[in-house]
């Protein structure tokens, strides 16, 4: 279980969870301050200024899967390269790459044959065990998603739900 505290200022949280706010204090901030002192880098900075919130915050994410009953994610890095839709309900973590859409037929054509090939292709690769990486700027942006009619857009978008 986490705190999700996204969008809110660590003003706002003491006021409203005064008792969550205290034990983020006593524990993440303590223990943020620790990282920064030993490695003082960006990105440690970026995680003590904003403490109080779960992890780096993907303020382009949020907005984009708001409203969606359901968004479309794969793992980062995985053998088997496996798309599937997550319940809106569920903030996804650093390891999940995720397309913000609803829509079926796109979750068919990532699912594809087709797809999967380029993504062998185009992504990148983990050194130890050599497991293959998808990555939105290097699999997804560049992909040419077909054009279909409706009759076919719909028979994708069956197979893919």
């Amino acid at each position: 279980m986490v705190f999700d505290l996204f969008g809110l200022t660590d003003d706002e949280v003491r006021r409203r969870f005064p008792e969550a706010y205290q034990h983020l204090l006593e524990t993440v901030k303590v223990a943020r301050q620790r990282v920064f002192e030993r490695s003082p880098t960006r990105d440690a900075k970026e995680y003590l200024d904003r403490w109080w919130l779960f992890g780096k915050p993907r303020e382009e994410l949020r907005p984009a899967i708001e409203g969606l009953p359901r968004y479309i994610a794969t793992v980062e890095t995985a053998k088997h390269r496996v798309f599937q839709f997550i319940d809106q309900k569920i903030i996804p973590d650093n390891m999940l790459v995720v397309v913000a859409s609803n829509d079926a037929f796109i979750l068919g054509i990532l699912s594809s044959r087709t797809h999967l090939h380029w993504a062998l292709a185009a992504g990148g690769w983990l050194g130890v065990g050599n497991d293959p990486r998808w990555s939105k700027s290097r699999t997804f942006d560049p992909f040419p998603f077909p054009e279909c009619r409706e009759p076919i857009r719909t028979a994708i978008a069956q197979i893919g739900a």
